[in-house]
């Protein structure tokens, strides 16, 4: 058993959290991940007026018993409601455990604490993360730049990254980008992390939404099979390479605005592929990608890491005796 101050804090079984990936974390994906003994949350801007969203608590609580909190994405224009209604829904339905990602929280911090909720907020950046420290934020996630989504403008990688985060904040500290198996916790937490963050290994669950198609591309993909676009307009996100992702590519290469490339990156058109199939979108994915092999139900994925963990750990102790 691996305890740190971030499984005292969430009260989960595991020092590991599966990120938050919209369209994907509904509340049976949740509470497979809180099953298991994992951290994982409910994506509250897939959900876009009070009553679904009240539904989807509704049914995420009569699926599991175990602890899970609840994302809200402070990127402009993902949730349908403000960012402080969405947090006066939450208060009032009880969630105690809030997640925040996207943009700085502090002008919401209010709202996030007014019934006490814990509070978790994940960034790509070294300064962000302290920022968040000396806000108070009680436990921050710091991502590299091999993570899916969204990785940040500054390239640096989790190996970089994670223990100079460590050494400059006070919070425990879940570390992103790189990680699938119980070899990557064990490095991040001797890096200074108490937890990590694993979303891309998750997406090849029995459990994950997404269409069979897609969970077979990702299967047969390689390392080097993601690419990063929209850093011309310094939002970048790393995506699966398909010819979608290509066509941004060259567009940005000739000068695209914005405008022309919204038709092409609309969180719409990803959100019905993921669930359709169809190569017309992007696939936010990390470069683990590539070390994924096989389909698991996410109960024997989270064992088998914890296997490997645990594993991982008796290999280094022999090395010192």
């Amino acid at each position: 058993m691996i305890k740190t101050r971030i499984t005292e804090i969430l009260g989960v079984k595991y020092p590991i959290q599966c990120g938050t990936m919209m369209h994907i974390s509904n509340a049976e994906f949740v509470a497979a991940c809180a099953n298991a003994g994992v951290f994982a949350c409910l994506a509250s801007a897939m959900y876009p007026d009070e009553a679904s969203l009240i539904n989807e608590l509704n049914r995420l609580r009569s699926l599991t018993d175990s602890p899970f909190g609840v994302n809200v994405s402070l990127f402009p224009g993902h949730d349908a409601r403000s960012v402080d209604v969405t947090l006066d829904i939450l208060a009032r339905e009880g969630v105690t455990i809030i997640e925040t990602a996207g943009r700085s929280p502090e002008s919401h911090l209010d709202k996030i604490r007014q019934k006490g909720a814990i509070h978790l907020h994940k960034c790509a950046r070294l300064k962000d993360a302290v920022k968040m420290d000396r806000l108070g934020v009680d436990i921050i996630s710091v991502v590299g730049t091999e993570c899916g989504g969204h990785p940040g403008m500054e390239d640096i990688g989790s190996i970089v990254l994670i223990p100079e985060v460590a050494e400059k904040i006070k919070a425990p500290l879940f570390a992103g980008g790189g990680f699938c198996d119980g070899k990557g916790l064990i490095a991040a937490l001797s890096m200074g992390a108490e937890g990590v963050l694993m979303g891309s290994r998750f997406l090849c669950t029995e459990e994950s939404r997404i269409h069979n198609d897609i969970k077979q591309s990702m299967l047969k993909a390689e390392l080097s099979d993601t690419v990063t676009i929209q850093r011309s307009i310094g939002s970048p996100v790393r995506v699966l390479n398909n010819k979608w992702a290509r066509d941004i590519l060259k567009m940005e290469e000739e000068g695209a605005t914005f405008e022309e490339l919204l038709p092409k990156i609309s969180g719409q058109l990803t959100g019905e592929a993921w669930i359709k199939g169809g190569d017309g979108a992007i696939f936010a994915c990390g470069q683990v990608v590539g070390r994924t092999n096989e389909i698991l139900s996410i109960g024997e994925l989270v064992a088998g890491i914890i296997s490997d963990a645990e594993k991982t750990m008796k290999r280094l102790e022999n090395l010192s005796n």
